[in-house]
């Protein structure tokens, strides 16, 4: 793996970042599980990079080789908790298993939301059917704490990060909250 800088993506990027989202999220469709940025528009891809912090690598031609999105809780496309919300995680077909999704998904976590957010946690969400995807996020330190049907074709399961249990416990969120308490309670049975 070439070591890559994180760049924030802008709205100039938009057609770079929809060829790379069709392409990378196609494996998904073989599937039979759809998520939305397999099929979204360019117009869309913009307006998400104007009002969501996405990163992205780029290759010495400035074509986008992986890319990871953090949905804010106040951002028009917020996560299902309060808490910042990694979408969008993933790596051009061309360079997949060479780690750049983890390194992306580290790097976005260690610079920007731990490092200007200053957040006590981030979430992400996958199908519960997807073959590898959940385990990925398990190891990089995520556990699951959700499991939802929100789409026809799969179940999400919602993975969450702590950076400080402290100030989680002082999110204003009734549901999360109430999640985290009963996976507590779960954990000493255990």
């Amino acid at each position: 793996m070439n070591l890559l800088k994180v760049v924030k993506l802008s709205s100039k990027d938009a057609e770079n970042l929809t060829v790379l989202l069709h392409r990378a999220y196609q494996a998904n469709e073989v599937l039979g599980i759809h998520f939305k940025a397999a099929s979204v528009d360019v117009k869309d891809v913009r307006k998400h990079l104007l009002s969501v912090p996405t990163y992205g690598y780029k290759d010495e031609k400035g074509k986008i080789v992986s890319t990871v999105s953090v949905r804010l809780p106040w951002s028009y496309n917020a996560g299902p908790f309060n808490l910042p919300h990694l979408g969008w995680i993933t790596t051009d077909p061309a360079y997949q298993h060479q780690g750049y999704g983890k390194s992306i998904i580290n790097d976005v976590l260690e610079q920007y939301v731990k490092k200007v957010l200053n957040a006590p946690a981030v979430t992400l969400g996958t199908a519960v059917e997807h073959p590898w995807l959940q385990e990925t996020y398990i190891s990089l330190g995520f556990t699951p704490i959700e499991e939802v049907r929100k789409f026809s074709d799969h179940k999400t399961v919602y993975l969450i990060k702590t950076f400080d249990v402290s100030l989680l416990e002082q999110v204003s969120d009734e549901h999360l909250q109430r999640i985290l308490r009963k996976q507590a309670i779960k954990g000493e049975k255990e």
